[in-house]
């Protein structure tokens, strides 16, 4: 299993997003009340947008080659987020290299968190 935080050894910079998608139904009655009930075994998922300024072309192409490898064999990663517990990531939608000064880059991800065995 491949490890983000082990495999291109960078911090992204703060002001990262930790968005949480919690899979519940709701029932309404007719008289007002409503009860709320959780949907499957993993009710919470994580999407984190992470940004990373200023890196080196050489580490941008190292995170660059990790994500490229994810999206060609469809494998989820593990990943620590900063101040938080580690799980079990895809690539959700687009990323985005941006060089600004030769020789530095930013590159933008979000990950999504999955539930597989």
């Amino acid at each position: 299993m491949a490890n983000f935080n082990n495999d291109v050894g960078l911090s992204p910079d703060f002001g990262i997003s930790i968005e949480r998608n919690p899979k519940t139904i709701t029932v309404s009655f007719g008289d007002g009340m409503e009860q709320r009930l959780t949907e499957g075994l993993n009710q919470n998922p994580r999407k984190i947008a992470l940004n990373f300024k200023n890196i080196t072309e050489a580490q941008s192409d190292t995170l660059i080659n990790f994500l490229n490898l994810r999206i060609t064999n469809g494998d989820s990663f593990d990943f620590t987020p900063p101040n938080d517990t580690v799980g079990k990531f895809i690539i959700d939608g687009n990323y985005k290299k941006t060089i600004n000064f030769a020789n530095l880059a930013d590159v933008s991800v979000t990950f999504r968190e999955v539930f597989e065995p």
